[in-house]
């Protein structure tokens, strides 16, 4: 009769081999541990912007937006703040906060947009998308939420800021229609400006 192995005699005796193996390497130094974190950072960085390829995917392939996307759009904001605020001395940070505030609003989460696109400027004022966001806020202000002193605010910070980008001559003509009515804004388009 053969005796019966016990899966307890196989675990024991991989401990017992990986201990031996273990007692016979050198110590690692603190070089060797922080090689180690920071190819688990960089492993943690690559994760993070993996997801976030899939989800803008996912949105992609609903880009007509025949499904309720709130949730896959939150957690592409919710991934993106993960990843900028994990890296911020990456050139990944601000991107990734560009893409949350837009994340944000599409999915209705005003105040999380805002706070990106503040995030974005406060941190990154050189980078190409701090006037983007500028005007993104005072979209947000204005179209969404109704509050015309704080879309001028970030209109005339604009103009102030980067009065040579891009955005500026639309921040302009958005700071003189702030505040008409359909009405006053249908009688300045007939008159020409």
């Amino acid at each position: 009769m053969k005796p019966k192995l016990k899966i307890s005699q196989f675990v024991y005796s991989g401990l017992l081999v990986g201990f031996i193996g273990a007692c016979g390497q050198e110590l690692k130094t603190s070089a060797d541990f922080d090689h180690g974190a920071a190819k688990d950072s960089s492993l943690r960085l690559e994760l993070l912007r993996s997801r976030i390829d899939s989800l803008e995917r996912v949105l992609a392939k609903d880009s007509l937006a025949v499904n309720n996307n709130e949730k896959v759009l939150d957690s592409l904001g919710t991934v993106c703040v993960e990843l900028a605020n994990g890296y911020r001395n990456t050139a990944y940070a601000p991107v990734a906060l560009w893409k949350a505030a837009k994340a944000f609003r599409a999915a209705g989460s005003y105040p999380q947009a805002i706070e990106c696109g503040r995030a974005l400027t406060d941190a990154y004022p050189q980078h190409d998308l701090a006037a983007s966001a500028l005007f993104h806020n005072a979209l947000i202000f204005n179209e969404d939420l109704n509050n015309k002193a704080s879309a001028e605010f970030y209109l005339d910070r604009l103009l102030e800021e980067y009065p040579t980008d891009s955005l500026a001559p639309q921040a302009k003509v958005m700071r003189e229609l702030l505040g008409l009515s359909d009405e006053e804004l249908l009688q300045k388009i007939r008159k020409g400006g």
